[in-house]
């Protein structure tokens, strides 16, 4: 029938769902050596102008989420319902160096964790040395788990009852703000991909983490964010 010989080679649609299963964990052991989370001095050396004043910068991190179906089961649709889209969705922390390589790529989460469970409990802190600099928005507070590490978490300030900014504050949420750009820009390059820009099925979610890091290892194939950094890096 048609519903089990669907494909023009001829296969059944179990084996054509064996076969893509196979070729995503594959794919996805085989790229993962792209996403790497370079040492400081690297990443010193490919440091755009506009980080120049912050030579221990080591990566910007952001969450993004991806819709998926609504779930059946009730407790699975509560750890995936995300409040900020109002949709159910998986969440990822993703991490880039200031030209804009992806180099880290966490497990994927319930759209309903926050931003700082994610951070803490999927391993990131552990690629943390001693002085490094990481630049977030402001929704990750973490500053004491940092300095628990010995480095510093950037985030924009807040005006704390004041009606006005310092020029320091306004400054250092300049700079944050225009490497969050970078960020997104990166996200929308992974969103680019069809797979990961539309609702993804409740069936498919087992293969996402995989699809999740292939797409980011083409990302990274695809070249800088940040393109300044070649006047620099000689």
């Amino acid at each position: 029938s048609n519903y089990f010989y669907h494909c023009r080679f001829g296969i059944t649609l179990k084996k054509v769902s064996e076969i893509f299963a196979a070729t995503t964990k594959e794919l996805a052991q085989a790229l993962q050596r792209l996403i790497v989370f370079y040492p400081r001095d690297m990443v010193k050396k490919t440091l755009p102008k506009a980080y120049q004043k912050m030579e221990n910068i080591r990566c910007i991190i952001d969450c993004s989420e991806i819709f998926i179906q609504r779930p059946n089961d009730l407790q699975f649709q509560s750890a995936t319902w995300s409040d900020y889209k109002h949709h159910n969705t998986v969440k990822f922390l993703i991490g880039i160096t200031p030209q804009g390589s992806i180099c880290f790529l966490s497990k994927l989460w319930g759209g309903r964790a926050t931003d700082k469970c994610i951070v803490v409990r999927s391993g990131f802190l552990d690629y943390i040395d001693k002085g490094d600099l990481i630049m977030a928005d402001r929704g990750f507070q973490l500053h004491e788990e940092f300095l628990v590490k010995e480095a510093t978490l950037v985030v924009p300030p807040g005006k704390r009852g004041s009606n006005q900014m310092t020029k320091e504050k306004l400054k250092v949420t300049k700079v944050v703000a225009n490497s969050r750009i970078h960020v997104e820009r990166v996200i929308r390059r992974l969103k680019c991909f069809r797979f990961l820009s539309r609702s993804v099925a409740i069936t498919n979610l087992v293969h996402l983490d995989s699809i999740l890091i292939i797409c980011s290892a083409i990302v990274n194939l695809q070249g800088p964010i940040v393109k300044s950094w070649v006047e620099t890096a000689l």
